[in-house]
């Protein structure tokens, strides 16, 4: 998608938003967690390489885990003391931003020729820091709502990991099933069908049961992608692969109209200070955890830390948490209105400058 169509596809948006107001929130939200993201995620997932994952697992690691939980402090703080957000509501702004967006990324590197390596480093966190920052975003309203205790915090956290874990699980079991279902079967129909069917099973069943559904989508992807390549032609998955790139497609493209028309601009300029303060520690924030966390890496050259620091875009995810938050959260017109400000900020400057920068740099091999 051209940066053009992206923008084109914003300021639509907008412009339904300022004429209908709040319409399309809700919409928004149900759409881009129960309709898009778990076909959106097993897309990205399909496309990565195990070998490669676990190779750079270290990078990834480090991105996915502390690097989630040092977005959600530094930007929490900063929104805390800079633009006077009580604790409770700026931490639950840092949570919310902490996710990067796989779309978004994936979309970039689509236009751009980048070391299979690095590719795998920047699009696995997108994958894995979302489903981190998703238990961390319901941890954090779990604590505002019902003012828990330090002690209740370890609880809920390892109600997180046992969702995490029991959602790998379901995610690997459905791929072992969805596998066997198609061992004779080898056309591009048949796959396309299992594959699509898959996505939503894995997802909406890790969901249904409490566990992460985001996780369930990455193992089912990585799963399904290693043993049915062993097993069926080269054109046969290669169908299977412009069926999805083309629901990738028409998904990023939903997303960024329902976006923008799911926030009232205009409420914007009521919180000058909120938006550039909560703009200016994401930035910085993504920064210093590319530059600092991962300089301990001697293999990250140089010019693979600014692709990393770079494809911190925040997107359609954000969004779509923020605009979940209950409506009796204290400060929840000024989370929704702070995430729309730096999604519509990281969208636009990806889509305008990101990519030509990521061409002038010299990136090297895989």
């Amino acid at each position: 998608m051209r940066s053009w169509q992206i923008v084109a596809l914003i300021v639509a948006g907008v412009i339904v938003g300022v004429l209908e107001p709040g319409r399309l929130g809700v919409l928004f939200g149900h759409a881009m967690l129960y309709a898009f993201l778990p076909a959106l995620i097993f897309e990205a997932a399909w496309n990565l390489d195990l070998d490669l994952v676990r190779k750079a697992w270290k990078p990834i690691g480090l991105l996915a885990l502390p690097g989630v939980a040092f977005s959600a402090a530094a930007v929490g703080a900063a929104v805390h003391f800079g633009a006077k957000l009580p604790w409770g509501s700026a931490l639950l702004l840092g949570t919310v931003l902490a996710a990067t967006d796989p779309i978004a990324v994936v979309a970039m590197f689509r236009r751009v020729a980048i070391p299979r390596t690095l590719r795998t480093i920047v699009v696995s966190e997108a994958l894995f820091n979302d489903a981190v920052a998703v238990a961390a975003y319901r941890f954090a309203l779990a604590a505002i709502a019902a003012g828990l205790t330090f002690g209740d915090g370890f609880q809920i956290a390892g109600h997180a990991v046992a969702a995490v874990a029991l959602g790998i699980a379901i995610g690997i079991a459905v791929g072992y099933a969805a596998a066997f279902a198609l061992r004779e079967r080898y056309g591009v129909v048949a796959q396309s069908a299992a594959t699509l069917v898959a996505a939503y099973a894995a997802y909406y069943a890790a969901d249904r049961l409490g566990f992460s559904g985001i996780f369930a989508s990455v193992a089912l992807g990585l799963t399904l992608r290693r043993l049915e390549r062993r097993h069926i032609s080269v054109s046969c998955w290669q169908g299977v692969e412009r069926l999805w790139e083309w629901i990738a497609i028409v998904a990023n493209a939903a997303l960024f109209f329902l976006a923008g028309a799911s926030v009232d601009l205009l409420r914007l300029f009521e919180r000058p200070v909120l938006v550039v303060v909560t703009i200016a520690a994401t930035i910085v924030a993504r920064a210093a955890l590319s530059y600092a966390l991962l300089a301990i890496r001697p293999a990250m050259r140089s010019g693979w830390l600014a692709v990393v620091r770079m494809a911190g875009v925040r997107g359609a995810l954000s969004l779509a948490l923020a605009l979940a938050i209950p409506s009796n959260v204290p400060g929840r017109e000024a989370i929704v209105d702070a995430t729309f400000s730096v999604v519509v900020f990281s969208v636009l400057l990806s889509a305008s400058t990101v990519v030509k920068k990521m061409r002038r740099l010299r990136l090297g091999e895989a």
